[in-house]
């Protein structure tokens, strides 16, 4: 599979604010939301000077197909004293995939300072310890990040291999990247947007074990609120407030291993059951979820 160093390794065609994000390998039939989004993000990133990314909202309005490459057109909306603001749409042969808003803030401003208590759950080893990670975190859904350490924690009365093979979800999740990564905040903040999407929808199916159902991110949103390094030890913690009318809330909280909140993430998505006789249909949306 593509390192995270690939994924983000986005060139300048030469117009002006436009990029190309390479085609990659992967195990997913569409390409992977958080591909696109990550691409966005570092695309974006590539135009704005002495601030870095705190926010990023956008829509998945068309499959692609992680063979190809895409192309990344950015717009300058405003370049203020404090933040910057940018919009990015990825096309792939002139269709449009993903539409975003990005908001970038200058460091050093100062205020009120609280947080979210972190989950009281297993530790990374102890989780491992548990039966979380391998050998079934490398199995179906996870092998699509072979070069990321994911470990994901048991819940009491659950067992981890059959929710993982019913594609079920899961509460909380330890992951980190395991190679060599660049010191750049912005290359981390990047890649953390690339794994936010990883799993998160499923956890609207925790309520509902073994429902089949038609699985694709809808939109897809991201606040950067403190340092991050995706090569430290980070706590998914996923939940889903709402499933309704073929649709889903999925929300998500990121953890370091000291307890510091340094993320959160809000998606819709789409948990439409599967008619077995018509197929999976046809709609906007991104494919990607494994």
């Amino acid at each position: 599979m593509a390192a995270i160093r690939e994924i983000l390794d986005i060139e300048k065609t030469g117009a002006d604010d436009v990029f190309s994000g390479p085609a990659v390998e992967s195990r997913i039939e569409r390409t992977f939301g958080g591909h696109i989004a990550g691409q966005a993000v570092a695309s974006a990133q590539r135009t704005v000077s002495g601030k870095e990314v705190h926010s990023l909202h956008g829509y998945f309005v068309g499959p692609g197909d992680a063979s190809r490459p895409i192309e990344l057109r950015v717009e300058r909306i405003r370049d203020g004293r404090s933040f910057a603001n940018r919009q990015v749409r990825a096309y792939q042969g002139g269709t449009l995939l993903f539409s975003a808003m990005a908001s970038f803030h200058r460091d050093g401003d100062c205020g009120p300072q609280h947080q979210d208590p972190m989950p009281e759950v297993p530790g990374p080893e102890e989780t491992a310890r548990s039966g979380g990670g391998a050998p079934y975190s490398t199995r179906i859904i996870l092998k699509e990040w072979e070069e990321w350490d994911i470990r994901l924690v048991p819940e009491e009365g659950r067992d981890p291999v059959a929710a993982e093979r019913t594609g079920a979800g899961f509460r909380h999740i330890w992951f980190r990247n395991t190679v060599e990564l660049p010191q750049d905040p912005a290359f981390h903040r990047a890649a953390l947007t690339y794994m936010s999407d990883m799993t998160l929808i499923r956890s609207a199916l925790l309520p509902h074990q073994g429902e089949k159902v038609q699985l694709a991110s809808l939109d897809h949103a991201i606040w950067f609120l403190r340092p991050i390094r995706v090569d430290e030890w980070l706590l998914y913690e996923q939940v889903s407030p709402s499933a309704f009318q073929g649709t889903a809330i999925a929300r998500g909280k990121l953890f370091t291993e000291e307890g510091e909140l340094v993320a959160l993430v809000n998606q819709e998505g789409l948990t439409r059951f599967l008619d077995e006789k018509l197929g999976s249909g046809s709609a906007h949306g991104n494919w990607h979820n494994v």
